[in-house]
């Protein structure tokens, strides 16, 4: 057991230097950033048709975001839902999608390396997958965002509503977690299943969606941690620290999302 972690390992630690996932990830935070606050208000848009208010939100967000990432997106927060402003949906929705494509092809790329494969596939039948791997990632963050933001929202409103007892909020902050890691995981087996130039089975691309979906979690809890109370980016770098803070954030997602192929294609090479 401890022969095949280390193996695989140094595999990682190997394909993460040749196939230069440094580069691809920083491509992809590139396009991430661009995307962001469109993608931000696309969200808050959608929070619109529902009974929740902008400090609720900023109170779930700190939970996963580093405060100088919230202090940057928190004018924004209250404008939107507190407006109720619907009509930037679909514009935001659609500048979304348009930013974010170019750095999934850069991901595309960077899978069919780890593969060792050719692009066989047409640039526009290329450009619908990247579309749809956008869709996909703005799934996942929409899950995250709903389980963490309206969790406790529904949690408390089925226990006033059935008259449960307080322990059923543990009961459902644990069912709610689990969900959202299987609702990740599932979404990251499908991007992870037709992004690469190969015909793939499900169980080769579990490994690495769940490998994907528990570093994210983890990773992002623990930034939050480290730029709240060992790091102040804002004080090094001056009135742009939180867009660092932004961008270091998107950075390490991105690299989260390539490990996880490169994760598939080290199994599937040992297989």
């Amino acid at each position: 057991m401890r022969k095949n972690s280390l193996y695989y390992l140094k595999c990682i630690v190997i394909r993460f230097i040749k196939d230069d996932v440094l580069a691809l990830s920083s491509q992809l935070a590139f396009s991430l950033v661009f995307a962001f606050f469109p993608f931000l208000i696309f969200i808050l848009g959608l929070m619109g048709y529902m009974p929740i208010q902008s400090d609720s939100i900023l109170k779930a967000l700190n939970f996963v975001f580093p405060s100088d990432i919230l202090k940057l997106i928190n004018n924004t927060v209250i404008y939107i839902v507190d407006n109720k402003n619907r009509r930037v949906l679909f514009p935001s929705l659609i500048f979304t999608i348009w930013t974010t494509c170019s750095g999934f092809q850069a991901v595309i790329r960077g899978l069919n390396m780890a593969y060792g494969l050719r692009e066989k596939r047409s640039k526009f039948k290329l450009y619908i997958i990247s579309i749809l791997c956008t869709l996909g990632f703005i799934m996942i963050i929409l899950i995250t965002s709903m389980l963490l933001i309206c969790g406790q929202i529904i949690g408390r409103y089925l226990t006033y509503t059935f008259q449960l007892p307080g322990e059923f909020n543990i009961i459902w902050n644990i069912i709610r977690y689990v969900v959202m890691i299987i609702s990740i995981s599932f979404i990251f087996a499908i991007l992870y299943k037709y992004m690469p130039s190969i015909k793939l089975n499900w169980n080769e691309v579990i490994a690495g969606a769940f490998t994907a979906t528990v570093s994210l979690i983890i990773v992002s809890i623990c930034f939050a941690f480290y730029v709240n109370n060992f790091s102040n980016y804002s004080f090094i770098y001056g009135s742009i620290g939180a867009v660092i803070a932004l961008l270091t954030w998107l950075f390490i997602l991105s690299n989260i999302i390539i490990i996880g192929g490169e994760v598939n294609a080290i199994v599937y090479r040992k297989r």
